[in-house]
């Protein structure tokens, strides 16, 4: 029996994906107030932010709740750079993804609903032709060099 327990543990580690926490330095890009309550208070609001040591143009505008939109409009503002927690996970479509959980010192809980939130992740360069700048092109899968920094960005 003993055995057999040891047969299905190392038949299922590899199918076990694993949870990281995360801190890094953010900044805040944009803050805009999306929904009211009758009395005209802020109940929902979304934040871009951008992660200004990772390498490229990492980009993300999240949607918080009532609680998350009052801490962040009390206690921060643009350009303002703070830590933020990031939970890397591995979700039910079968690659890893993170969310922001905690900016500063507000906390965002998550809806699981939430279909407004979005990241961009890109890391764009010169095109050049005959050694002439003709525009940019920018690659939308991270690199080795991003991940070195910056390890949430990684879905597989």
């Amino acid at each position: 029996m003993r055995k057999l327990f040891f047969l299905v543990m190392l038949l299922y580690l590899p199918f076990c994906k694993e949870d990281k926490y995360y801190n890094t330095t953010v900044e805040i890009n944009r803050i805009e107030i999306m929904n009211y309550d009758a009395q005209k208070n802020p109940m929902v609001l979304d934040v871009e932010i951008s992660y200004p040591n990772c390498p490229g143009k990492q980009v993300e505008i999240f949607r918080g709740n009532h609680d998350f939109t009052k801490c962040i409009l009390e206690n921060y503002k643009l350009h303002d750079q703070i830590n933020a927690e990031i939970h890397w996970y591995w979700n039910t479509l079968g690659y890893y993804q993170w969310d922001v959980v905690k900016l500063g010192e507000c906390i965002r809980k998550k809806d699981p609903l939430d279909e407004f939130s979005y990241e961009m992740i890109e890391e764009c360069e010169d095109f050049i032709v005959y050694g002439v700048k003709v525009g940019f092109i920018c690659k939308r899968i991270p690199t080795k060099e991003l991940l070195s920094v910056c390890p949430w960005f990684r879905r597989e």
